[in-house]
């Protein structure tokens, strides 16, 4: 059954490779890259024993920054390539000084994987997460090359899918190590028939930025938020907006002094903020524009500055989890030590909500979010256990990054 599986899925990539070149070619994540995707150019390799690894985007990309950089002080003639099916996970890629190449990957087809194979000749093929090519994986089990899934997981509904194919994931995987994040993903891979399954951790919680306290002291300052309580809303998503300013508005009138920021996910939020902030009786300034010392709420249209701005806060909200979009990273809030809500919405980021503990604060609309919200400012003392114990636990969650690094390395010499 696992040939025949198989034999059909080669006919079928072979067949629609090039009518998906045509649909894909102007997309921004295929532009420009369809000459490698294809191998019909191949990349300069440089000298040296080469391991390839590759993460599907942003995240599993930054998850791998840290794996990367410790497998190479360890191993410093160690050639690395990254590759990435996003432009913004090639860039994050490029931005990594330990990578020496950076490939957007290829398509799933057998003669193309075959080429990269020939001609990167990796010592090993690390793939993040839940990462699943046949012909990659048939293609490096031909060439005798170890293959490891790092920071390995399986939802529920993968497994479920998974399972009607049981016999030809378990002969994909039959070589493959798994180093996995936790119990209930290793027993599913178990249940597929992979035997070789290991429990390591996750290396998300390793890639959380550094804290800088003088630059939150010198933007508390800044915003001439010095003695003033702060909220911060952030990674707010389309559908959100309404119920974070109605929260915004409720208490502000509640709360004298409240210094409200509100920073969407994406650029495009933030007409629609501006919009309903103008209808509220409250002054309002966007961060690219001069600061005002008298403004009430701060809409972020800049970027990269979320997580210094979760600093400043006396209570956080974390979006994209009111609205059914799998939810924003809560860890970089907790980080900070800040009492941090979120919504009911959350499947992508279950690992970290089990991380904490349940030390994170449940709200599904405006009225509960405005309602938790004055409590955590009126009552501080009630709510910084929460936040402590949840960044206790995120501080204990750390350290996979380096198990990962070692379990590689004896792997490839093993």
């Amino acid at each position: 059954m696992p040939h025949i599986i198989l034999f059909v899925y080669r006919f079928v990539t072979f067949l629609l490779v090039w009518p998906l070149c045509l649909a894909v070619r102007n997309h921004r994540n295929f532009k420009n890259t369809l000459r490698l995707r294809l191998s019909l150019d191949l990349p300069h390799v440089p000298e040296g024993d080469l391991i390839w690894f590759h993460g599907a985007s942003l995240g599993e990309i930054r998850a791998l920054a840290g794996l990367v950089e410790a497998v190479k002080s360890r191993r410093p003639r160690t050639v690395v390539c990254l590759s990435a099916m996003t432009l913004a996970g090639r860039e994050a890629a490029a931005s990594i000084e330990s990578v020496d190449l950076v490939l957007p990957l290829p398509f799933d087809v057998g003669w193309i994987m075959r080429r990269y194979m020939k001609h990167l000749s990796p010592k090993a093929l690390v793939i993040s997460e839940t990462e699943i090519w046949p012909n990659l994986h048939v293609a490096a089990q031909k060439a005798d090359i170890p293959v490891a899934l790092v920071n390995a997981r399986l939802s529920a509904g993968s497994f479920e899918r998974y399972r009607f194919v049981k016999s030809f994931i378990a002969y994909l995987l039959k070589k493959v190590r798994i180093m996995a994040t936790a119990k209930e993903h290793a027993d599913r891979f178990k249940v597929l028939g992979v035997n070789d399954v290991r429990i390591i951790g996750n290396m998300k919680f390793d890639s959380m930025p550094e804290l800088h306290p003088e630059r939150v002291h010198s933007l508390r300052a800044k915003l001439g938020a010095d003695s003033r309580p702060v909220f911060v809303a952030g990674s707010i998503r389309e559908g959100e907006e309404p119920e974070v300013m109605k929260t915004v508005a409720a208490a502000r009138r509640e709360i004298p002094g409240l210094f409200c920021i509100v920073v969407p996910r994406h650029q495009g939020c933030v007409k629609r903020l501006t919009e309903l902030a103008q209808r509220l009786d409250v002054s309002w300034m966007l961060k690219s524009t001069a600061p005002r010392q008298d403004a009430d709420l701060l809409i972020v249209d800049t970027v990269g500055e979320l997580f210094d701005l979760y600093g400043l806060a006396q209570a956080a909200f974390v979006g994209g989890s009111l609205v059914d979009l799998g939810g924003q990273n809560i860890l970089e809030p907790i980080a900070w030590g800040v009492p941090t809500m979120h919504g009911p919405h959350m499947d992508n980021f279950l690992w970290a909500l089990e991380a904490v503990r349940g030390n994170t604060l449940v709200v599904t609309n405006a009225d509960e979010l405005s309602r938790t919200l004055m409590a955590i400012i009126r009552q501080p003392e009630t709510y910084a256990g929460k936040a402590r114990l949840a960044r206790l636990a995120l501080e204990r969650s750390r350290g996979a990054t380096m198990r990962y690094a070692g379990e590689l390395l004896q792997m490839m010499s093993g």
